[in-house]
């Protein structure tokens, strides 16, 4: 090798070692941090289209804010980056897309997915997978029931909504003097329906108050539930816990008010929650209680709202307040996990442990998982219709209003 060879060889040989040891991209400066990919996995079309675009712009707002504040530090500021599916509002589309988003698009971890029906077998490929799946929405007991170790659910489940309706109508006799003894169960017949409809009549029977009557019905198929109504107030109900979507949610508040009927309605965090409910009805939904994951009224709740209807225009539901949630618990998790691994991430799931503050808005001393995956501190809201409003109610501590209740106003 000539001398003139022999230097230009290693002038490249410095040259390439410069750059590898400065991380260089070509500019002298270090590489940018990788971009995480997470999966939001909604019904964006179908008849659940409204609920799923909710939740999808809860996950939107927390993942804006996250990258925001510098991305995940642990990860030398990564960014989180949405990859957004759609469930079409059905089993097979949803566990189709779970399978792309965690093949094709090589996410780390998925949020969604609203439907209990839809939640039930996508957790099951994200298991097959070992891919992280964090269930904002989707109650039914059995999705943490399965001994997946790769399912993490922050909502409560179908028992903990039973659980908190009976102690609320137990208390419920006692703020407002009327009986409450016999309780009629209304509910569509989907996964959420019939697993709520199971974890209300635990809590019923445990509080000492007996289930008059239980009536279902299809919610794909019902105009009317005049004769649903009918079946349910000939069993002489005090009250009636019902389990609904967002047009029968309607449809069974019309036809109680055709009937005459001023019995004490609590609804699942159904199809009451949605604005269309009260948007409909006008002042006939006032009254309505209903199930609640969420309230802007609670400590910190209207900060989070302001933003919220700042970005999209609608104020939060529980749904997408969820979600939020969930994001903010991978962010979490990525942060100590210090990989962009499934694995790694799985763990550091598991030992969650979040305690109130600016990134944990739920009613709740804090957000940890069970063995099961599943939240164990999760709680809920009464909330009641009041002039349009959704005020809270119960529990007492939350509480801006009292319930309000015609006296005698039975079947």
């Amino acid at each position: 090798m000539t001398m003139r060879r022999a230097a230009g060889f290693f002038l490249i040989l410095l040259a390439a070692l410069l750059l590898a040891a400065a991380g260089c991209t070509g500019t002298g400066q270090p590489p940018a941090p990788e971009t995480i990919r997470v999966g939001i996995l909604f019904p964006l079309t179908g008849d659940l289209s409204y609920n799923g675009k909710d939740c999808t712009n809860g996950a939107l707002l927390a993942i804006e804010e996250i990258n925001a504040a510098g991305g995940i530090a642990s990860l030398g500021g990564a960014k989180l980056e949405p990859v957004i599916a759609d469930t079409r509002s059905n089993a097979a589309d949803g566990t189709n897309a779970t399978r792309n988003l965690i093949q094709n698009d090589n996410v780390v971890a998925i949020v969604g997915a609203y439907q209990s029906s839809v939640v039930r077998p996508a957790t099951q490929v994200a298991e097959e997978y070992e891919t992280p799946f964090i269930v904002s929405v989707g109650i039914a007991d059995v999705i943490t029931e399965r001994g997946f170790r790769y399912t993490f659910r922050v909502i409560p489940k179908a028992q903990y909504y039973g659980r908190d309706q009976g102690r609320f109508l137990l208390d419920l006799e006692r703020m407002t003097g009327q009986p409450v003894r016999r309780v009629a169960l209304l509910h569509e017949n989907t996964d959420f329906g019939t697993s709520s409809a199971l974890a209300q009549k635990v809590a019923l029977e445990k509080n000492g108050m007996v289930v008059a009557t239980e009536v279902s019905y299809n919610p794909e198929k019902v105009t009317n539930l005049d004769t649903e109504i009918a079946r349910v107030l000939a069993s002489r109900p005090d009250a009636i816990l019902e389990v609904t979507y967002a047009e029968d949610s309607i449809l069974i508040r019309q036809a109680l008010r055709r009937s005459g009927s001023t019995i004490p309605l609590i609804d699942t965090a159904g199809g009451t929650t949605l604005p269309e409910y009260t948007g409909r009805l006008g002042s006939a939904a006032d009254g309505t209680f209903t199930s609640s994951e969420y309230s802007q009224y609670a400590p910190g709740g209207k900060e989070v709202n302001d933003r919220f209807r700042a970005r999209f225009g609608a104020n939060i539901t529980g749904d997408s307040a969820y979600t939020y949630q969930a994001v903010w618990v991978l962010a979490d998790a990525l942060e100590r996990a210090g990989k962009n691994d499934r694995g790694a991430l799985r763990d550091a799931l598991a030992k969650t442990d979040m305690p109130r503050g600016p990134h944990m808005i739920l009613p709740a001393e804090r957000i940890r998982f069970d063995e099961d995956g599943q939240n164990e501190f999760a709680t809920l809201f009464i909330v009641q219709v009041q002039n349009g409003d959704y005020l809270p109610v119960w529990p007492r501590e939350y509480a801006t209003a009292v319930p309000r209740v015609e006296q005698g106003g039975g079947a």
